[in-house]
């Protein structure tokens, strides 16, 4: 399992937002008219921003289900946490709702209303694939639908301090770094003895 990073956190949101962009550029919606034309090598578009911005606006929002863990464990173990704890919005029965409501939505009251739902739906399908094939943290999570429990924060907060007691404490940064140059030194040396080695033998008599 893999530490979140910022730079991994750079990337994950790119695609959130990436993605959202997409689905409101191809969809065609239309909420709140606010058009600004964009050069892109020579060709001219109209962008609906506030249509987008408000899309971006939603796929942020969802993930604030995350901030008490965020706050609780910090940014590099919060892996660590959700693979152990449940989020409130971030489960398969919220996934299904949403799912639900935005054909319903589309369907039979506004495809605006039901594209903006969906951008919800793609954000929760990218956070399960992350989970699954990037952080191999599994369904189990997921298959949960009740919301976050402050006990089981805890619980987990607990398991965490008890981790980090038994491992060793991390060398200095600058004694790593030292012990890497003198680690190296030495296979130079060692490479360095074996070429003079093999030159300074004696030639074969014939």
């Amino acid at each position: 399992m893999r530490n979140y990073t910022w730079l991994y956190g750079i990337f994950h949101w790119f695609v959130h937002y990436s993605m959202t962009i997409l689905i409101v550029l191809y969809s065609g919606i239309v909420v709140i008219p606010f058009f600004i034309p964009v050069d892109f090598f020579g060709a001219t578009f109209s962008i609906n921003i506030i249509d987008i911005i408000l899309a971006c606006t939603l796929a942020t929002i969802i993930d604030l289900d995350h901030l008490p863990v965020l706050k609780k464990f910090g940014f590099n173990k919060v892996v660590f946490a959700q693979k152990r704890l449940v989020s409130p919005l971030h489960n398969f029965f919220f996934l299904s709702f949403t799912s639900i409501l935005s054909a319903f939505m589309a369907i039979f009251i506004s495809k605006e209303i039901g594209v903006l739902v969906f951008v919800l739906i793609v954000h929760l399908l990218w956070d399960i694939f992350e989970d699954v094939f990037i952080f191999r943290t599994g369904f189990r999570r997921w298959e949960k639908t009740w919301g976050l429990n402050k006990e089981d924060m805890e619980k987990t907060y607990n398991e965490l301090l008890q981790i980090e007691a038994s491992r060793p404490p991390p060398e200095p940064r600058m004694k790593k770094i030292s012990r890497k140059l003198r680690e190296r030194s030495n296979r130079l040396k060692e490479r360095g003895g074996r070429i003079s080695k093999r030159f300074s033998r004696k030639p074969w008599k014939v």
